[in-house]
C-alpha cells in the first residue's frame, strides 16, 4: 500500500497507526505526533500542576512507548483511547503524593488583600485544588471537565466501568466545587456538569 505524502493527512488516526506498525512508515507516525502531541503537553501539564518540564517529558516517553509498543495496538479500536490510556497508567506509576504545601494561608492571604480575585487568580487556584485530588480522581475530572472526553471514553482510557467513572466524577466535582466556591467568578456554576 503506498500512500502518498499529501493524501497521509487525511488517514484516520487507525490508518496511520496500521500504516505505522504494518510498514514503520515514519511519515505516519509523524501525523499522529502532530495530530496528538499538544493535546497529551496540555494533558501533563494538568495532571503535574503546570510543571512544563515533566509533562514535556512524560510526552516524549508516552510517543517512545507508542514505537516500542506499537505492536500492542487493536487496529479496530479507537487511537486515542489507546493513547491516553497509557497517558493515565504514566500519571499513575508516577503519581507521588504532593508534598505538603499551605494553599490554606495562602487562599486567606488572596481573601484579604484582593476581595474581587480575577479569572486568572481563579485558575490558578482551581489547578492547585485539581492537582490535591487523588490520582483517580484527578484523571476523571481533567479527562471530563477539561479534555472534555465523553463518560464511555473515559471508562475506556481508565479501564474501570461508567459506574465507577460516574462515581469518581461525582466526588472529584463536589469536593472541588466545594473547595473553590469562595473563589470562582459568578459564571463558574455551568462548568462542572456531571451529565
Amino acid at each position: 500500500m503506498f500512500v502518498l505524502k499529501k493524501n497521509i493527512n487525511r488517514l484516520t488516526d487507525e490508518e496511520l497507526m496500521k500504516l505505522f506498525i504494518e510498514k514503520d512508515h515514519q511519515g505516519a507516525f509523524n501525523v499522529i505526533y502532530e495530530r496528538y502531541s499538544k493535546r497529551l503537553l496540555g494533558y501533563f501539564i494538568k495532571m503535574f500542576n503546570g510543571d512544563l518540564p515533566q509533562a514535556q517529558d512524560f510526552v516524549q516517553d508516552l510517543f517512545i512507548r507508542i514505537v516500542e509498543k506499537k505492536h500492542l495496538f487493536d487496529t479496530e479500536k479507537k487511537l486515542y483511547s489507546w493513547i491516553f490510556t497509557i497517558a493515565s497508567n504514566m500519571c499513575k506509576t508516577s503519581f507521588r503524593k504532593p508534598s505538603a504545601i499551605s494553599l490554606t494561608s495562602w487562599k486567606e492571604t488572596l481573601e484579604q488583600e484582593v476581595p474581587d480575585i480575577d479569572k486568572l487568580v481563579f485558575k490558578k487556584i482551581l489547578r492547585a485544588e485539581i492537582y490535591q485530588l487523588e490520582h483517580h480522581h484527578k484523571v476523571v475530572f481533567i479527562l471530563r471537565h477539561l479534555e472534555r472526553f465523553s463518560l464511555e471514553e473515559i471508562a475506556t482510557i481508565t479501564e474501570t466501568n461508567i459506574g465507577t467513572v460516574k462515581s469518581r466524577l461525582f466526588y472529584a466535582t463536589k469536593t472541588i466545587s466545594k473547595k473553590i466556591k469562595n473563589y470562582a467568578p459568578e459564571d463558574w456554576v455551568d462548568t462542572f456538569k456531571l451529565g
